[in-house]
């Protein structure tokens, strides 16, 4: 049995794509946005300094927020992000306009909003309920220093306040949902040390129909209420869920749910996957399989269409796994020893 740590774990981040490029896109629309309310509305301010000088600091601060880090988020990119937010409420809160609604002339605490929102997401809700503490104490300061009273202010945050509970909650759900990825994970890994060392064929049969209800028990369970799937989408499922069960079967050791998914999305993008194992077994160490997952998973999420083979060659030999890629284009071979490290790369 091996050791948790030597198996890589997904965490809120990874599973949101937080740091991935599609974050960033969002990230500089957030960014814009920022500059066009601060823009639009400057002419309603009192003075416009300090208003460009808080969307430069909240654009700075979510910049950290899309930064790759295992969570929880860095507890000194946690405190700038509080101080962003505290800084932003001051400038911009003190130049609104004394009568009448602020309108988009508040943007700020939309914007700091959010960044609490995504800062809970990176396992740091408490930081980020100290954080709208912060921002609603300064929005209330100054609703009662303009004479406009605590229900002014209280309008202005509620619905702030919503969207930081539902990160909240959502957070949690997340990291519940993460837990349990990294625990089937090591199970998973453990399995197939287990299967090196001799397991028994009943304990491999009861893995198999677990592993049978999990993937396909609710697929069966529609062709029969159902009947026959009518259109591409649903059969492309039934079709992944025959590879999966397949793959149990040709390429058992191999099956890391890393893997697995990787495989069933590869195949939804008309990927041909075919995964084999000759060997009986994992690798010698988990470090071995997570360094073979990490790689098998980098090149099936590299294609999208064509076809790509990954073997497990029987124990006892030089090159102890091969990966082939083809998809119109030239991919190296990729072959790896039984410590899971690149060998060499031939044009294939």
């Amino acid at each position: 049995m091996i050791a948790p740590a030597d198996v890589g774990t997904v965490d809120t981040t990874q599973l949101l794509g937080l740091t991935s490029p599609a974050a960033r896109v969002v990230m500089w629309l957030f960014v814009f946005s920022n500059f066009l309310y601060a823009f639009a509305t400057i002419d309603e301010v009192k003075h416009p300094e300090p208003v460009l000088l808080a969307v430069l600091i909240v654009n700075s601060a979510v910049i950290l927020l899309v930064r790759e880090h295992a969570d929880p988020f860095p507890m000194l990119w946690t405190i700038a992000v509080l101080a962003a937010v505290a800084l932003s409420t001051v400038l911009v809160a003190f130049q609104l306009p004394d009568v009448g609604p602020p309108g988009r002339a508040s943007w700020h605490l939309g914007s700091n909003a959010w960044m609490l929102f995504f800062l809970a997401m990176r396992r740091r809700p408490g930081a980020a309920w100290v954080g709208y503490g912060i921002m609603a104490t300064i929005t209330v300061t100054w609703s009662l220093s303009a004479g406009r009273g605590v229900v002014d202010a209280v309008f202005l945050l509620d619905t702030h306040a919503a969207i930081l509970f539902v990160a909240t909650l959502f957070a949690l759900n997340l990291r519940r949902t993460a837990r349990g990825i990294n625990e089937f994970d090591r199970r998973a890994v453990s399995s197939a040390i287990e299967a090196a060392e001799g397991a028994t064929s009943a304990q491999i049969r009861k893995r198999r129909v677990v592993e049978l209800r999990a993937s396909a028990a609710h697929l069966l369970e529609a062709l029969v209420n159902d009947g026959p799937p009518i259109d591409s989408h649903t059969r492309t499922r039934y079709a992944t869920a025959e590879a999966l069960l397949r793959d149990g079967v040709r390429g058992r050791s191999l099956m890391s749910p890393r893997i697995a998914a990787a495989a069933t999305a590869a195949r939804e993008r008309g990927v041909e996957v075919t995964l084999l194992d000759d060997r009986g077994q994992g690798l010698a160490t988990g470090d071995a399989m997570v360094r073979l997952s990490e790689i098998v998973v980098e090149q099936l999420d590299a294609l999208s269409g064509g076809s790509v083979t990954v073997r497990l060659a029987p124990k006892g030999r030089r090159i102890a796994v091969s990966i082939v890629a083809s998809d119109g284009a030239v991919h190296p071979r990729i072959e790896l020893d039984g410590g899971g490290h690149q060998l060499v790369d031939k044009e294939g």
